[in-house]
């Protein structure tokens, strides 16, 4: 039996949204940060956080893998600009799946979202969850 690995997802999902959401022409998905956390001190304009919940085995090769992904943008009071980049995310994510180089992701199975977030904050958060199927390759 070959042992399985599979890669690291919130790292390959974060720069690969990041590119995504650069090349779009939408105004609201210019000068977005896409990082694993929040940054220390005062957030920037736009911010995407993609956070790595787990999977577990769905095949010998397949993981089923839970994605939290949490977006800052606008304001409480003027929250469209959160909710436009929200459902640009959610778009971009669940057409993650492609058979190119370095891409894990099979197939996104399922997303939510997004959702608003009581925060303490001034930002409009919006909150959205995907499970993906991902392939691993020979360790």
């Amino acid at each position: 039996m070959t042992a399985i690995i599979h890669a690291d997802l919130e790292f390959w999902l974060t720069g690969w949204l990041r590119a995504q959401l650069a090349a779009r022409p939408e105004p609201v998905c210019q000068g977005v940060k896409v990082d694993n956390k929040e940054p220390p001190g005062t957030l920037p304009p736009k911010l995407v956080v993609v956070r790595y919940d787990g999977s577990s085995v769905e095949e010998l090769h397949v993981d089923s893998a839970s994605v939290g992904v949490t977006v800052y943008a606008g304001t409480k009071a003027l929250p469209k600009e959160a909710n436009d980049l929200a459902r640009i995310v959610r778009a971009l994510i669940g057409d993650s799946a492609r058979v190119e180089a370095g891409n894990p992701v099979a197939a996104v199975t399922a997303s939510n979202g997004p959702i608003p977030v009581a925060d303490e904050g001034e930002k409009a958060v919006r909150y959205l969850t995907f499970e993906l199927a991902v392939v691993g390759s020979a360790l």
